[in-house]
Order: structure tokens, then sequence, then C-alpha cells
């Protein structure tokens, strides 16, 4: 628990180390992680030290405590507005990571140039997957009890079965315009890229390619191991049904991609949206921090949303089992022989093709892209092994600081390789459990949706939840699945955050490569 302050200074070289002291203090009480401390400390002296340049004198203020049930922390200096990181790469990096909590976000406020955190407790993922197999479990006990008493089946689900789909209501409203501002947003800040030139658009390029690279790749692989219903006149239709969905990816109004939750029209909006915010630049600069504040606004929801997941999946489970829980199971048992060997295999494809191209030993790659992967694994946070990514990225890949601070923060965002499995695996796995035909346009829709939402996938506390909602929305797949595909999920997000850092490391290292600007000689030598 934070204890509430308020403390005001002067603006000195010596008072900065106080404000410090008194931040790193209250994130401690918050209960952050301590490499996160570190870098938040770190983040404010800097910002500090150059506010001090203009402002030395200025009245300096603190606060932090506990607002709406969230811990806060807010350093705000008097005098003109004064941006501390519009010159700098680190701005980029600097927004990214604050959608984590773990950056100050910087505001002109009232006179006053103001630093805010919320950091975020440190989570344990194990405790979540275990109140999550609790829920399962209880699900399952008292669903198997309810089917032995008619009368008990009938009434649990007249009350379980309206708060369900209120839930769901609920899901829905907010994961649109979730996976809209998502969007929007990534792209407006894209735009500070310019400072890092040419690096900057290829890791861009690799990005994009890589991820629908992925999802056609995992495409042709479903097709090899799901029926894929394509035989005569339908295959002709099917076809057809392509044209027409690539033309429907234009909406004939703004309201309705949101009520009806079209994942592609949203997406569309989006991109269209974020655009034109970055090429007229500071002309709209007020509407883009509104887009931003709105995705901030939006995230918050989602994050509330996110903390009655396990009575979700308990309401979708104990359903299910009252009615038919033999295709849930089998299903579910399916999604994690597929998906966990799938999320394994694909950091090592990335760890061996980087070998190749750089002529390097994979098992050199494999040696130095084997710390961040093992916390990414055991945490289920890519958060978590930021700090060890970024020291591997310099240190043993060779990759220059000013490139990894950008590009790993950004990256982590954008590029998701092993969500994009999981993902994709799920959509199928979940179709032909409930009997949704695997069709050649199925497919392509699958690849379209999952490429684009995985970009789109908020960095908070069911986050994976929004995206489900609006995938099995697009592919019309029954709501009833959300609840297998969050407890899966609970499972594989330690494999596929895992694969995400391995494979977003090597990308990084060979856009780097690409440019000229690799250390092959940090690169080549043995682990440190």
């Amino acid at each position: 628990m934070v204890s509430s302050r308020n403390e005001n200074f002067r603006l000195t070289a010596l008072t900065i180390d106080a404000v410090s002291e008194i931040c790193v203090q209250a994130l401690t009480e918050a209960g952050t992680d301590r490499k996160d401390v570190i870098r938040l400390r770190l983040s404010l002296e800097e910002i500090l030290g150059v506010w001090l340049e203009t402002m030395e004198g200025a009245p300096v203020r603190v606060e932090c405590g506990r607002k709406f049930g969230r811990s806060f922390l807010r350093v705000s200096v008097e005098g003109p507005a004064t941006d501390a990181w519009d010159n700098d790469a680190l701005v980029l990096s600097s927004h990214m990571l604050s959608q984590a909590g773990l950056s100050f976000t910087y505001a002109y406020k009232n006179g006053k140039n103001c630093l805010v955190c919320n950091p975020r407790k440190k989570r344990s993922s194990m405790g979540q997957v275990a109140v999550l197999l609790a829920a399962v479990f209880l699900a399952v006990f008292l669903g198997a009890a309810a089917r032995r008493f008619p009368v008990i089946q009938s009434g649990a689900l007249s009350v379980t079965e309206p708060l369900f789909n209120m839930i769901v209501g609920a899901l829905r409203a907010v994961s649109s315009p979730l996976v809209f501002l998502a969007i929007c947003c990534s792209i407006v800040s894209i735009g500070d890229l310019a400072v890092v030139g040419k690096v900057g658009k290829k890791l861009i390029l690799r990005m994009l390619g890589g991820t629908f690279i992925l999802t056609a790749a995992m495409a042709l692989a479903g097709s090899l191991v799901f029926p894929v219903a394509s035989a005569g006149d339908k295959l002709s239709g099917n076809y057809s049904g392509i044209y027409q969905m690539v033309l429907d990816i234009v909406p004939a109004d703004i309201i309705s991609p949101f009520m009806n939750g079209n994942a592609l029209q949203l997406v569309f909006l989006g991109i269209c949206l974020g655009l034109a915010l970055l090429i007229l630049g500071e002309r709209v600069s007020a509407a883009q921090n509104t887009m931003m504040q709105l995705y901030d606004a939006v995230q918050f929801l989602m994050g509330a949303l996110g903390k009655i997941i396990p009575l979700f999946v308990f309401l979708s489970l104990f359903n299910l089992v009252i009615s038919d829980f033999g295709s849930g199971v089998s299903s579910l048992l399916k999604v994690f022989a597929l998906a966990i060997p799938a999320c394994v295999i694909l950091p090592l494809f990335y760890i061996f093709r980087a070998g190749f191209r750089l002529k390097v030993s994979p098992g050199q790659l494999l040696k130095k892209a084997l710390p961040a992967y093992l916390i990414a694994l055991t945490t289920a946070s890519s958060a978590a092994a930021l700090a060890t990514n970024l020291e591997t990225c310099v240190k043993e890949l060779g990759i220059p600081k000013k490139i990894s601070d950008f590009a790993i923060p950004l990256g982590q965002v954008l590029y998701k390789p092993g969500f994009v499995v999981g993902l994709f695996i799920m959509a199928l796995c979940m179709a032909e459990s409930y009997g949704i035909p695997i069709t050649p346009l199925f497919l392509v829709m699958s690849v379209l949706t999952v490429g684009l939402l995985s970009m789109a996938l908020p960095p908070i506390p069911g986050g994976a939840l929004s995206v489900f909602t609006v995938l099995f929305a697009q592919l019309g797949i029954p709501a009833e699945a959300l609840a297998l595909a969050i407890a899966a999920n609970g499972i594989l997000d330690f494999f596929e955050t895992a694969a995400g850092v391995a494979c977003l490391q090597m990308q990084v290292t060979l856009a780097t490569e690409s440019v000229g600007m690799l250390d092959k000689d940090d690169l080549k030598r043995s682990v440190s």
C-alpha cells in the first residue's frame, strides 16, 4: 500500500536526489519490481536534470498515494512547457513502456510540467493461473453436481446464463473501441521513428511482414491438420466470398463497425485515422493527445473487466458442463497439443535462420537468447524480461543501445509471433469444436484478423480477453468458446511470451545488420 505524501521542493541539484528517493519509496511500497524501480528512477533523474538547466529554483511538488484503488506517483515543476524527450528517440520507448506502467508520461497542465506514473504491482503469473484453475475445477465440480438434479440445473442456468451474457456484452462494448484505439495510437507513435532513420523503417517492415508471413504459414499448416471444406462449386463460392470480404473491409459508415464488432473494419478505421494524425503532425497535436488519453481510459476499463476473468470462466464452463463438456475438453487438449510445440519450435527456427544469415553458430545465439527467454517463460511477462532483453541486445548481440532502446519496447507492442501462433490455433480448434466450417474464406479471414489483432493486443491484465472477443465475433465462433480460450491462454501465455521475446531479439538483430550497424565482434564473441 502506497503511503499518501505531498511534499514541496525547489528544483536544485540536491533536491533531485531527495525527489527520486521519495519516488523509489513509493514505487517499492506499490510492489513494483526492483529493476523497474531502478529504470523509473533513472528516467526521472534524467528528466529533472534537463529541466534543471532552464528552470533552476522552480517549485517542485511530489505527490503519491492511491486514487480509485490505483497507485499513482506525480512530480510537477512550475514553469514553461518543456518536454524533456522532445528531441530524443526515447520518446517512443517511453510511450510504449508507459502502457505497462514502466515509464513516466508527460503532460503540461495549469502552468506545470507534470510527470505521472501509475505503477503496477508485480504480478504473479502462477498465482493468476492458480485462480483460473480453481475457477475451472469449481465450475466442473458444481456443474457435474447440478446435472444430477434437474430442478437445480434449470434454476442455476436461469441465473448464470443472463449474468454470462451481461459480461459478454460488456466485453464487446469495450473491446471494439480498444482495438480501434490501439491501432490508431500505435501508428501515431511510429512518427517518432523519424529520429532513427532507415533502421526504424526496416524494423517496422520486418515486424509487419514477419507477422503476416507467420499467419499465412499457420493457415497452410492448419489446412493440413484440420478438414477444410473446399470441394466443387463451394470452392468457387469461397473465393468469391474472399473477394467480397476484402471489399467489405471499407465500412459503409463509422458507427456500424463498433456496433457489430467487425475487426477488419475497426482496424481499417484505426489505420486511416492514425495515418491522418501522423501525416498532419503538429497541426493536430491536441487530437493526438486526445486519442492517447482515450486509449488510456479504455485500457483502464478493460483492465477492470480483466479482474473478473475468473468469474467469467466459471460461468461459461459451468454452463458448458451442465450441457456438454466432452467437446470442450477435447478442443482444449488439441489446443495444447498443437500450440505448445509450435511455440517452442518457432524461436528455434528464428535462431537457426539468423545464425545462417549472420554466419554465427545457432548454438551461440541460443545461449545468448536463453536468459531473457527463461525469464519470459517463467513469468509470462515481456516487461519482466525487458531489462535482461535490452542488456542481451547491447552486450551479447552487438546492437547499438540507441537502437535497442526503441526497438525492443516497440517490438513488444507491435510484434507478438508467439501470440499469433496461439491465437490462430485457438481459432481453428474452437471453430472445429463448435461446428464452424473451416473454409478458404475462413482461413483468409483468420490470416488478416489474427495478424492485425496481434498488433492491437493491449499490455494490460485481460488484454487477451478483448482480442479473443473481437476475433471470435469476426469468425462467427460462439461467445461460449471465450471461457475455454481464456482458460487455455492462461497456460499458453508462458510459452507465447517466451517465443515472442526470443523471436524479437533475432528480428532486431537482422534489421540492425541490414543497415550495417551491427557490431559483429560482439555478436560472435562467446557468452560473457
